[in-house]
């Protein structure tokens, strides 16, 4: 659940809570609520300026979940050192924040490796967006942007400039800061998170100019680059981690080719309605060839 809701997410009927449709076997759908207790001391590390733990925070809420995640696939997480996950922006309207599914993959790498080898999580998200409210409220770009930054401290979040906002192309200095902070990470041996789409809900769309040089960037690292689908079945979070793409799946790919690639690959970790405008393309490359390891190939080409 957030407060914070892009203008496409507002409720355009009489104001009030959305009540959600019971199950059908009578019961009522799972309920993603942030406690009090958890709100209190993020916002009192906020105000104090105090780095609060990742792994911790995200396992204490994803246990308070009545239902837990699926997790699919976690062998393919290595045991140490770090590690660039790619997951889909996925989250539904009034019901499921963005960040329940981050939540999740963290809480999974948590239990899977041993706290030494944790190092830490760092999460990329945009440093402000242009289109958020408290209600019916407008909240100018640069409070938010303000706000961000605070929790961004306590919880080693990388923040990238908001593509959305018509001043990016003007920020380039601190897009190229933000990428070094991720290599930084990496080099120390933490895990980055980022979601190439940087933005959507339900279904995949295609990512913002420049992400796939992001990714490309991160495969010349030769870190571990993983896919991750996300996405709800049986009224679970289901995060669906896949096979490190192959070190050097990026070479020679422009930005569109690597955004496409990366997503494509991720779109093999989705159901398929939730594919989105990758549907149809997913389709066409699974009927050349049923073999994920030509997946890359065929999707650059």
């Amino acid at each position: 659940m957030s407060i914070l809701k892009p203008a496409a997410r507002r409720e355009t009927s009489e104001p009030g809570p959305v009540e959600r449709p019971l199950l059908p076997d009578g019961s009522r759908p799972q309920e993603y609520i942030l406690s009090r207790a958890m709100l209190g001391k993020a916002f009192w590390a906020f105000l104090r300026r105090r780095k609060r733990n990742t792994w911790a925070d995200a396992t204490a809420a994803i246990e308070s979940l009545e239902k837990q995640p699926v997790i699919h696939g976690i062998e393919h997480v290595p045991l140490s050192g770090p590690v660039a996950f790619l997951p889909n922006h996925y989250e539904r309207k009034d019901a499921v924040w963005v960040g329940w599914g981050a939540m999740a993959l963290t809480t999974a790498v948590a239990r899977h490796r041993k706290p030494a080898d944790l190092g830490r999580m760092h999460w990329v998200m945009t440093d402000t967006w242009a289109d958020c409210y408290v209600g019916p409220f407008h909240v100018d770009p640069r409070y938010l942007g303000w706000v961000l930054k605070g929790f961004g401290d306590i919880y080693g979040i990388i923040r990238m400039p908001a593509h959305d906002l018509p001043n990016h192309d003007q920020q380039r200095g601190r897009s190229a800061s933000a990428l070094l902070e991720i290599f930084d990470a990496l080099k120390n041996g933490d895990c980055v998170a980022l979601h190439p789409e940087a933005g959507g809900f339900e279904t995949l769309i295609q990512p913002p100019r420049g992400a796939g040089r992001v990714v490309a960037c991160l495969d010349r690292r030769k870190v571990p680059l993983i896919p991750v689908g996300v996405y709800e079945e049986d009224d679970h979070l289901v995060i669906n981690i896949g096979a490190p793409f192959a070190p050097g799946a990026f070479d020679g790919l422009n930005d569109r080719q690597s955004a496409d690639t990366t997503m494509l690959t991720i779109a093999g970790l989705v159901p398929e309605h939730t594919r989105g405008v990758y549907a149809d393309r997913y389709a066409a490359l699974m009927a050349e060839s049923t073999a994920p390891e030509d997946l890359v190939v065929l999707a650059a080409s």
